[in-house]
């Protein structure tokens, strides 16, 4: 049987097996179906080379396992590994000749094989592909410590011992050299991530990406002059939503492989190997087979299959592990901050790409956090509104919109290197506006919530203030004609504002456009408690909370809106244009 007649085998088997197989991992099953039925067509340039697709294959079976029983044998591929390694290989454009993916994600439980697959990647690439290319190819592995840089270049050190290729490469401290060709691996430290500009990598491999708090190593290997350059990301989930992996990487891997998303890239090989929402919705019952989704290699032997059941009994048992295991062992995203305020994962649930309704003449609640003049300001619109379900009473829901400023350049540049977030690229994306003075420009605030109620044709209910830091704006502001409601921020004046605001979330009644500086905010968001109250707790973290501040301010006073006269023509409009 070739190659691709395995690999198609494997993915049809795997689209008719959901109760193994996740759906994220049978889309990428069905990309790989689409795009062979594809072969030939208008439009797409690729063909498949058996030969190459072979080629790797037989390279694993010449390197040696290191650990466990197989300890010194030959690496043979499983199905599953040759699903996606085969695929990074064997297509290749029908004109140049050239691999087709330039970009591999993966991402799938612990333990299952991960640093060896990209160990004997990184030494094909330095051997094999710069043989066939003529050059000298600069590899290099990346972990977000020296000793995580070197899980892999050690693992790939460790695949030569009593391998017949053993000879053809030079082993050293800090590299592994190709004897014939002069390229190289080396492991990547902190300072190659701020000073890499003289790297030229034809591989650069990502490991444990989740942890990666920023895209210094990803951003090496843009302009790479190589003739066939590659990135190989291959991670856990992790506990951190606001790092790089999940709010780049697997957010757009994701609109990559979901057949009802617009999104696409020929040149990106994807696949995420998780558990179902609906198989961790009870975390006290899992079953066994669900645990199979995540863990293709570790689910298949008895050793492995034993020691995830073992940790499983152990997290139910002990409750603060199950975290632990829902993020290494059901590859599941899961926000793990001590005393964090939001799920995340229910909150990114509440996230729209368009509105579900035209917000014209709508009612409006402005809510401020004004910084101490030299930092974020943040102001928030909460839009409530009605919704009718076809059984029972209106549902309030809200909108939520968010903008934030920062005084300089500076002081921009000085939150990217404290928070470590693209904040220069929140900028450009219109979330945040540097308003270029040496403190924050409360006219400038001012201006843009006018222009904002003016261009989106709302009708403002109320202006709400933390008094902290904005008696100016808030005294010209009502000395305009406004309303001006001070929101204390105390536990008292902000308990039930700041339950409600989740409990609304939890039940999927707000409603926000994408914004990563809000979502940001939002997963730094920590609680503090006294006497069964609680407010955010400004002081627990030194990343931003602003956003969230703001929101909550304008959430107070939009929870108690007077759904009167003007309003009760609007509900009947709606009632009226309701399909009964």
């Amino acid at each position: 049987m070739t190659i691709l007649e395995t690999i198609t085998r494997y993915a049809e088997e795997c689209i008719a097996d959901p109760v193994h197989n996740g759906q994220k991992h049978r889309w990428a099953c069905e990309r790989l179906l689409r795009d062979i039925s594809r072969i030939g067509s208008e439009g797409f340039p690729y063909i498949w080379d058996e030969a190459r697709a072979q080629s790797i294959v037989t390279w694993f079976t010449l390197l040696r396992h290191s650990k466990g029983e197989l300890a010194g044998q030959p690496i043979h591929l499983t199905d599953w590994q040759k699903f996606r390694i085969c695929q990074i290989y064997g297509w290749v454009h029908k004109d140049t000749g050239k691999r087709r993916f330039k970009r591999s994600f993966a991402e799938v439980g612990r333990k299952n094989a991960k640093s060896q697959e990209e160990a004997g990647i990184a030494l094909y690439e330095i051997s094999v592909t710069a043989t066939k290319n003529g050059e000298v190819a600069e590899a290099y592995t990346a972990g977000t410590k020296k000793d995580q840089s070197k899980v892999v270049f050690k693992e790939a050190k460790l695949a030569l011992r009593k391998s017949p290729l053993q000879l053809k490469f030079k082993c050293k401290v800090d590299s592994i050299e190709h004897i014939l060709t002069g390229s190289t691996i080396k492991p990547l430290s902190k300072d190659d991530g701020k000073n890499g500009d003289g790297t030229n990598p034809a591989l650069m491999v990502l490991d444990e990406y989740h942890q990666h708090k920023t895209t210094e190593y990803y951003d090496l290997s843009y302009g790479s002059q190589t003739k066939e350059p590659l990135l190989v990301i291959i991670t856990t989930a992790g506990v951190d939503l606001n790092c790089p992996c999940f709010t780049q990487e697997y957010s757009y891997c994701t609109a990559i492989l979901d057949p009802g998303n617009d999104a696409e890239n020929d040149e990106y090989l994807i696949d995420i190997c998780e558990m179902d929402p609906e198989d961790y919705k009870d975390p006290a019952n899992i079953s066994e087979n669900a645990m199979w989704k995540a863990n293709p290699i570790r689910m298949s032997y008895p050793e492995g299959r034993e020691k995830i059941l073992s940790d499983y009994k152990i997290a139910k048992e002990v409750p603060a592990k199950m975290t632990a295991w829902l993020t290494k062992e059901a590859d599941v995203w899961v926000m793990a901050q001590e005393n964090g305020y939001m799920d995340m994962a229910k909150w990114k649930a509440c996230e729209v790409k368009e509105l579900p309704v035209d917000i014209a003449g709508m009612p409006v609640y402005v809510g401020f956090d004004m910084s101490a003049k030299i930092d974020m300001t943040s102001v928030s619109f909460v839009i409530p509104f009605r919704e009718y379900p076809e059984d029972g009473p209106p549902v309030v829901k809200y909108i939520v919109f968010h903008h934030s400023f920062i005084p300089s350049r500076e002081k921009l540049i000085e939150r990217m290197r404290v928070d470590k977030m693209p904040y220069d690229a929140w900028e450009r994306l219109g979330y945040i506006t540097v308003t270029n003075t040496q403190v924050v420009d409360q006219d400038a605030v001012k201006s843009y919530f006018l222009n904002w109620i003016k261009d989106h044709n709302v009708t403002e209910e109320c202006l709400c203030f933390d008094p902290a830091n904005a008696g100016k704006i808030m005294l010209e502001l009502s000395e305009d004609g406004h309303i001006v409601e001070e929101v204390f921020q105390s536990h008292k004046h902000l308990n039930e504002a700041t339950q409600s605001f989740r409990e609304q979330v939890y039940l999927g009644n707000v409603i926000y456009l994408p914004d990563p500086v809000l979502n940001y905010a939002m997963g730094n968001a920590v609680i503090r408690q006294r006497d069964g109250l609680i407010k955010i707790d400004k002081d627990a973290t030194a990343k931003r909370v602003d956003p969230v501040d703001s929101t909550l301010c304008a959430f107070k006073l939009a929870l108690y809106h007077d759904w009167g006269a003007s309003d009760f023509g609007r509900d009947i409009d709606a009632f009226l244009e309701m399909d009964l």
